[in-house]
Order: structure tokens, then C-alpha cells, then sequence
């Protein structure tokens, strides 16, 4: 699939200037949007954006040194590259000092011009790509992208590494939320496919019909709304990477279908006869016992065996509770810079909770968790308490009574929401929540139950 042309702001108060410049920019299949007046520029940048941006230093208004300074505070790495003809060397090393990529004398030739746009354009993708690499090897206990440095995560970290380099199927088991999305993209950011698309769908969220769509693509005027040609994932993924997440949901006549597609290396679009070559490794992920719904025919077995090349299991957050303070802080820190939170962390008896706790929403549900706290804090050291949640072992642990101690209905109330007051650490609204009444008929309760005490 070709790339999304490439966008640019071009300010010049010229206007044939302008025309010329956007003429010869459809020509070479750039998307150019032209501007006379440098704050249209500006404003259309803040809403817009540009991969890069040309503009003139000598404009009525705001001068192109303005806008240069105007553009680096909404974004500091998008490459400016200035138009001077005026005292040309001294222009230019003045908006080079002010942050400019680089400097293009006028009257320039468009040729000329689009040499110094791809130069410009590979410069600031490797500094992306150096940003990227220091940012991932700076982060303390981060491999593949993930944190962990407990048994479990280190046999997954050195399954990963065997089998990134080659490009056979591979089937990612274990429990929602432990993170096999990540390992899918680490099989696919460290293979020879790296430079290719990464594509990603949940089959579960899709119809076969649409999921047929989604995957091969149609031709126009296959089906009623159909306008126009569509793009299939598999044809988007090629030479990359397919992440099919949730596969047990995929029917039996679309297992049939893809395993097709993948054994031939070919599509055809929906409503289409040709056929499409397409090469994209397969990576399938499920939280299921995929060999039990083999075994009970609810999955076929040929679709299971093309698939699982390679099974790599994605170990749950109770199999690595030594990972969780890693995980915290590293969430702690993502989350206060983005909610600009001044945040230290947890206190030691929050922490501890943390580590033990079931986590039965994995990686994930610590994540939100974490997030919620930092949203929530009115400190720099943040407090955990389950967030109120009550085991239903807790719920149901509340006195037993035998045949010679029966009590009343109402006994009975008293002594249950003297228990999950208790469960609730005192919590008076967490615990009307839990008993299903509001806060103000529990307190009434509690004042009778003090009144009937001090009365006896």
C-alpha cells in the first residue's frame, strides 16, 4: 500500500508566488495548502499540523522569524526550512539559531527544492528513531517494549528473541489483559518485517460478513454501500505483520476462508476474481483453551495446526507479583506527566496491597488503576485500598449461627452491615454501595444500633 503523501504549509505574501508553488506540488503528489498571511498559517498548524513547513522571513504582519518561534512552541521537532532573499547568509544563520531545519534561497528551482524536502524529511525520521531507541533502552527493566524482570517474563523475553527473526505463524495464549498485543508487536518491531505495516483486528468484535470485508477488502458496488474500492488488512499488512486477536470467535466458514488466504499467500477482494498476492506473517492470540475447543470441535483443527507454529504463553501479573512496583512506577510516571499531577507514588501499605492483590484483569486493569489514582490523588503520596472492592469470601464470612443461636431478621441485618462496614474499613459510602442502600439510611441504622446499645 503507497504511503500517505506528504504535507506542507507554504507562507510566501506573494500570491503567484503561492500558485506556483502549490502547481508544482500537485505535479510531484505532495499535498501542499498555501497561505499569504503567516497567523492563518499558524492557526491552520495548530489544527491541522504539517510534516514540514516553508515560509518566507519577510512578510507584513508576523514575520517568518515569528512564526518560526510560534511554530516551535506547538511543536519542536516539525522541520521548518526558510525562504530568504534578502542578505541571504545572514538571514539564514539567524533562523537557523532560531531553530529553522535549513534555508532555501528565492528565486529557488522546485527540483532543487524537493531535494532538500527528502533530505529534511529522512533527517527528522532518524532522530524519531534514535528518540525511540534511547527512550526504550533507558527504561529501566524494559524489554521488547514490556517491564518485567522475574523468571517468567525472561523466558518470555528470550522466546520472543528466538523467534522474531524468522517469519513463522504464531499463536500468543493467556488470560485478558496480560499484554499480548505487546508481545505481538515485539515479534513484529525485532523481525526483518519491522520496517512493513503492523496491523491489528479483534475478530471478536466483528460479523462474518464484515470481518470477511475488513481482512480481504472489496471491490466497488460488491454489496449495498459499497462505493468504493476498500483495502483489506492482509493486502494493508503486506510484508508485515496480521495480529488477529480473540480468533476462537471466527466462524467455521471464515477459518476456512483465512486459511486459505494464508496457506496460498492470496486474496480476493469481496466481489472481486483476482487474485491478490500478499505476504504478512500471522500472529493469533487468544485468552482461551484453544486445544480443549479443538478437542470439543468448536475450533477446526486444520486452522489450529496452519496457526500454532510457535505457542508462546503470556505468564498472568500473579505469576510475576516481584514485576508489579516496576509496573507502578513506570504507570505513576506516564500518568502524572500526562495529567500534569505532581506524584511520588504509593505509600508502603498501598504498595504491599497492590503486590498482593488478584489482579484479575492483569497489566491491564493495575494500569487503569494506577491511572485513576493519579486522576483522583489529592497527594503526593497516593493511598490504595482495593478501591473499596469486597472479595465475595469477605461478603460471605459474616457469623455463621448455629440451631441454638438464632437471632432476628433484624439481628441479623446488624450484624451483616457491621461486617461490611468492617470489610469497608469504615467506608460508610463504599459500604451502603456494597448493601444496596444509601448513605443516609445507613447512618440511621448505625445511630438505632448506638442508641439500642447505650440504652441496654
Amino acid at each position: 500500500m503507497p504511503s500517505s503523501p506528504t504535507r506542507i504549509m507554504f507562507i510566501d505574501d506573494d500570491a503567484v508566488t503561492c500558485r506556483v508553488m502549490k502547481r508544482n506540488c500537485d505535479n510531484a503528489n505532495y499535498v501542499c495548502e498555501v497561505f499569504q498571511d503567516a497567523k492563518a498559517c499558524l492557526n491552520g498548524f495548530k489544527k491541522d499540523g504539517a510534516d514540514i513547513v516553508i515560509t518566507d522571513l519577510r512578510m507584513p504582519g508576523m514575520s517568518g522569524f515569528e512564526l518560526l518561534s510560534e511554530l516551535r512552541a506547538v511543536d519542536e521537532d516539525v522541520p521548518v526550512v526558510v525562504m530568504t532573499g534578502y542578505s541571504s547568509v545572514e538571514n539564514a544563520v539567524e533562523a537557523m539559531k532560531r531553530g529553522a531545519s535549513d534555508f532555501i534561497k528565492k528565486p529557488f528551482d522546485f527540483e532543487e527544492l524537493k531535494i532538500m524536502l527528502e533530505r529534511t524529511l529522512k533527517s527528522r525520521s532518524l532522530r524519531n528513531e534514535n528518540k525511540l531507541l534511547k527512550r526504550r533502552i533507558g527504561q529501566k527493566r524494559n524489554r521488547f517494549g514490556m517491564i518485567g524482570d522475574t523468571p517468567v517474563m525472561r523466558t518470555l523475553f528470550n522466546t520472543i528473541e528466538k523467534i522474531a527473526e524468522v517469519s513463522c505463524s504464531a499463536i500468543l495464549t493467556g488470560e485478558s489483559g496480560t499484554g499480548k498485543e505487546l508481545v505481538a508487536r515485539a515479534l513484529h518491531d525485532f523481525s526483518p518485517r519491522s520496517e512493513k505495516p503492523f496491523v491489528a483486528i479483534d475478530c471478536g468484535a466483528l460479523s462474518d460478513t464484515l470481518l470477511e470485508s475488513e481482512l480481504f477488502g472489496h471491490e466497488k458496488g460488491a454489496f449495498t454501500g459499497a462505493t468504493q474500492r476498500k483495502y483489506g488488512l492482509m493486502e494493508q499488512a503486506d510484508g508485515g505483520t496480521l495480529f488477529l486477536d480473540e480468533i476462537c470467535n471466527i466462524s467455521d466458514t471464515m477459518q476456512i476462508k483465512l486459511m486459505r488466504a494464508i496457506e496460498d499467500r492470496r486474496i480476493i477482494r469481496v466481489g472481486g476474481t483476482t487474485p491478490i498476492p500478499v505476504d504478512v506473517r500471522v500472529v493469533a492470540a487468544s485468552n482461551q483453551d484453544l486445544e480443549k475447543m479443538v478437542e470439543e470441535g468448536r475450533l477446526r483443527h486444520d486452522f489450529y495446526h496452519r496457526l500454532n507454529v510457535v505457542t508462546v504463553r503470556v505468564p498472568s501479573l500473579r505469576e510475576r507479583r516481584e514485576d508489579i512496583p516496576a509496573l507502578v512506577d513506570y504507570y505513576i510516571k506516564e500518568f502524572s506527566e500526562r495529567y500534569q499531577r505532581s506524584v511520588k507514588g504509593f505509600d508502603s501499605i498501598s504498595l504491599q496491597r497492590m503486590c498482593e492483590a488478584d489482579w484479575k484483569g492483569n497489566v491491564r486493569e493495575l494500569k487503569n488503576t494506577v491511572e485513576r489514582c493519579v486522576i483522583l490523588t489529592e497527594s503526593p503520596i497516593m493511598t490504595w485500598e482495593n478501591d473499596g472492592q469486597i472479595s465475595d469470601e469477605e461478603l460471605l464470612s459474616a457469623a455463621r449461627f448455629s440451631e441454638s443461636e438464632f437471632v432476628s431478621l433484624e439481628g441479623l441485618e446488624q450484624e451483616y452491615i457491621k461486617h461490611v462496614l468492617k470489610c469497608c474499613r469504615g467506608k460508610k459510602t463504599k459500604a451502603a454501595q456494597v448493601l444496596g442502600i444509601d448513605k443516609t439510611t445507613l447512618w440511621r441504622k448505625l445511630r438505632r444500633y448506638e442508641n439500642e446499645s447505650e440504652t441496654v
